[in-house]
């Protein structure tokens, strides 16, 4: 039951937050690039390179994402990682102020995301754990025992829903590997924005380098209504 009321709260903020204003992250393609669905932008050199912001997810707010698509149209395997991709944030609020951005590696930011949950479900506790404490005075055992109940029950939901989106997210957080000629890649690239200002908006200038060939990327990040 707890559960269920923490995440009606939780649909419930979503909502007042579409309702509002929202950073978006917009396309900005150069005149060889050609632009697709979701602002994804394509770039056909020796190799076809895509890049589109990815949509936020419901943890890691505090990161960007990017969908990274490679289709190797050489006759030599290609190595990727994130030594590949370069990343730097122009603040509009600052005239000329450029940070790099660090590109984070798989490992790091599994690591991070551990911690998020760890840190969610300690917060649930405690607040569930309050809750009995002040209620306990004016009920009887049986009532208290049912609260309980629910809260073994509440962490083991949570624990099941954050194992289930680690698992998901395995798969496509991009890791090192090699790209066979013909075959395609697609993974998730995550920067690392947590100490950029979450209400900057500016530019996000993105280069991934292939065999030799650099294919930059800009994205304008700005704040739009969500009617627009």
């Amino acid at each position: 039951m707890k559960v269920k009321i923490l995440l009606i709260l939780m649909c419930s903020i979503l909502f007042l937050q579409n309702c509002a204003p929202t950073l978006k992250i917009k396309a900005v393609p150069s005149q060889e690039q050609k632009i697709g669905y979701q602002e994804t932008i394509t770039y056909q050199k020796k190799h076809f390179v895509s890049l589109a912001p990815y949509p936020e997810l419901e943890v890691a707010k505090d990161k960007t994402m990017f969908m990274l698509g490679i289709k190797n149209c050489g006759k030599e395997p290609i190595n990727i990682s994130n030594d590949n991709i370069s990343v730097i944030f122009e603040d509009k609020s600052k005239k000329g102020a450029s940070k790099e951005i660090i590109v984070q590696s798989f490992d790091d930011f599994m690591n991070d995301l551990k911690k998020e949950f760890f840190n969610y479900e300690k917060k649930y506790i405690n607040s569930v754990l309050e809750n009995i404490t002040v209620e306990a005075s004016s009920s009887n055992s049986n009532s208290v025992e049912v609260k309980l109940d629910d809260l073994k029950n509440g962490i083991k939901e949570i624990r099941e829903h954050n194992q289930m989106i680690q698992e998901w997210l395995q798969k496509f957080v991009m890791k090192p590997q090699s790209i066979l000629p013909g075959n395609t890649f697609n993974g998730i690239v995550v920067c690392d924005t947590r100490d950029m200002n979450s209400k900057a908006e500016g530019i996000f200038q993105v280069a991934v380098s292939i065999d030799d060939e650099v294919y930059k990327f800009t994205f304008k990040r700005g704040l739009l209504n969500s009617k627009q």
